[in-house]
């Protein structure tokens, strides 16, 4: 840490100061009489102080002093704590009194006193004061003041003080708990319990050590071992749930014995955090996901809260406790892949939107289309939109797109939730969808491939968005948090999307999660990426039911899975059969 040494309170340079004591002196020598003024001497000292000049502070002690230059320094140094006080100023109480003339025979040396206050600028508490006595002693050898060495140059009247301390007691640790009220996390430091191990582990997340490495950016008042946030709610939430620490200012000793104390301050309460999820959604998504690799999400669609968020290889945050440099990797809310076909609820709901098309509106889907080719090149000569998103038709999408525009598409886009990261706490990674720069970027992008990228909750409230009749709400990871919501669609739109998505469900692409007596929306989503040269597909399914009283809406990528039709749909369905009877 570097110090900022506060102005020092004597204007004149030290060599301004020794040339004035210097000429106080006849050539002959100093008699009784002319005895030099001791505040020169003084203000020498304070100057040299203030600047942190110890060379200079070494010249003006005493010849048989034993603290040397390097003793100086190290007090100096020591003396303001660990980022407890930005500096100190040294100050005269008063003017030094010289001795009387008389005094003493002229061969013996005289003394008088100075004395003082080193003022410490400490960070969130007032300026510590604390009074001193320097004394002085004139030698009629030398015809010079000097300064007697003092038993603590920083820390008067402290013999052993080495340097300010703040010691920091901090509340009990506040709980995590399901939106039910049930613990998810609960317990201090190393006795920090999960009582559902795996289920949201990662969501959850765990705590870890401070370590040296990190203590500049760990909350004030923590030292090294101390256990913080690491991830996940635990991450998110660390002012909340750790509060912040009584502080008691104190001179501690050289092995950090408390010599002093100075003052204290209060400090806040921890709070729990009442998180959005539904531990009971949580596990009928798990138990329906199963091993499959990605991430699904539950929201609801009224207020963004996040019921569910499961990922494969969840940690179970017991066995983390403490653990370092270490980052779980939430598919879920990170997890970043192309959208491919579960994209077109977005272009679909810009193109009905700003009336480019209507659900009736004539199209044409060739198995190509300036170079936009369908899924296996199946080929529609003639077909209508509602027909273009039941069964998914990538050139009608393309030619969609082109009467839309890139400009209008890009800010449905963003309305969506792209290019923006959400304003939750807990992190969540941030979807993008580049502007496009030619008219193949903007086709391709239209149906979720080119350069689009976008994570499991994002999706998730793209569905949410049509099946809250148009306005988008921000994801939500605690109760306490404020609900946040913006317009992305009229809701006639949302209302002609929905049945639009219903249809694909019905008797299109997304039959597969169908459930008996429920009205479900859906769109499927089958995203190409090139491995190693081989075309492979992560497999979509975006969806929310009832469709007349929307409870919750979902999300489900599996990580090259395939076709989602063929394998998100299914696993959607499951989800529902689970969650329904829940919410």
């Amino acid at each position: 840490m570097r110090l900022r040494r506060l102005a020092p309170s004597w204007g004149p340079t030290i060599t301004m100061l020794l040339a004035l004591m210097a000429a106080s002196c006849t050539d002959d020598g100093a008699s009784r009489s002319e005895i030099p003024d001791p505040n020169v001497v003084a203000a020498a000292l304070l100057e040299a102080w203030n600047e942190a000049d110890s060379d200079a502070m070494a010249d003006l002690f005493e010849n048989d002093s034993t603290m040397l230059e390097a003793d100086i320094e190290r007090a100096i140094r020591r003396a303001p704590g660990r980022d407890v006080a930005d500096g100190f100023e040294v100050t005269l109480a008063e003017e030094v009194e010289a001795p009387a003339a008389e005094e003493g025979p002229e061969d013996e040396d005289l003394f008088t006193e100075a004395e003082y206050d080193i003022v410490y600028d400490v960070v969130g508490f007032e300026d510590v004061s604390l009074e001193g006595v320097l004394e002085l002693v004139f030698d009629p050898e030398t015809e010079d003041w000097s300064v007697v060495e003092p038993d603590n140059l920083m820390f008067p009247d402290v013999p052993d003080g080495d340097r300010l301390d703040l010691k920091a007691t901090w509340p009990k640790r506040g709980s995590i708990l399901a939106r039910n009220g049930t613990p998810l996390a609960r317990g201090d430091g190393l006795d920090r319990s999960y009582p559902f191990g795996s289920l949201a582990g990662s969501t959850v997340g765990h705590l870890e050590a401070v370590t040296r490495k990190s203590l500049e950016e760990a909350p004030f008042g923590h030292e090294v071992g101390d256990l913080v946030g690491g991830s996940g709610l635990e991450g998110a939430y660390e002012e909340r749930l750790a509060g912040t620490p009584d502080l008691l200012l104190r001179v501690v000793d050289k092995r950090g014995r408390s010599q002093l104390e100075l003052d204290e301050q209060p400090g806040t309460p921890s709070k729990n955090v009442r998180a959005t999820l539904d531990m009971r959604v949580q596990r009928a998504t798990s138990n329906a996901f199963g091993s499959t690799v990605g991430g699904a999400v539950v929201l609801d669609p009224g207020s963004g809260d996040i019921l569910a968020a499961v990922t494969s290889y969840e940690i179970d945050p017991n066995g983390y406790v403490g653990t370092t440099g270490f980052e779980p990797f939430n598919r879920a809310l990170s997890g970043t892949y192309p959208p491919g076909s579960a994209m077109k609820v977005v272009t679909a709901g810009a193109a009905l939107d700003t009336g480019v098309v209507k659900p009736s509106t004539m199209l044409t889907g060739p198995s190509e289309y300036q170079g936009v080719r369908n899924f296996e090149s199946d080929a529609h000569p003639s077909l209508d939109f509602a027909t273009a998103v039941r069964n998914s038709v990538n050139t009608a999408f393309a030619q969609v797109a082109l009467e839309l525009g890139a400009r209008r598409l890009t800010r449905y886009a963003e309305l969506f939730g792209f290019n923006s990261k959400p304003t939750m706490p807990l992190d969540a990674a941030e979807s993008s969808f580049p502007f496009p720069e030619d008219s193949s970027d903007l086709m391709w992008g239209s149906i979720g491939q080119a350069q689009v990228l976008t994570a499991p909750l994002q999706m998730a409230t793209v569905a949410a968005t049509v099946a809250n009749g148009g306005r988008r709400m921000e994801p939500r990871s605690s109760l306490g948090d404020p609900k946040e919501g913006t317009r992305v669609l009229k809701r006639s739109t949302a209302n002609q999307l929905a049945l639009l998505m219903e249809s694909a469900v019905n008797s299109g692409t997304g039959t597969a999660s169908r459930i008996n007596g429920v009205r479900v929306a859906g769109k499927t989503g089958t995203a190409e990426v090139d491995v190693g040269g081989e075309r492979r597909n992560h497999a979509w399914f975006i969806t929310f039911a009832p469709i007349d009283s929307p409870q919750v809406a979902i999300a489900v990528v599996s990580e090259l899975g395939g076709i989602g039709g063929q394998v998100a749909a299914p696993i959607a369905g499951s989800i529902y059969t689970g969650v329904l009877s829940l919410t």
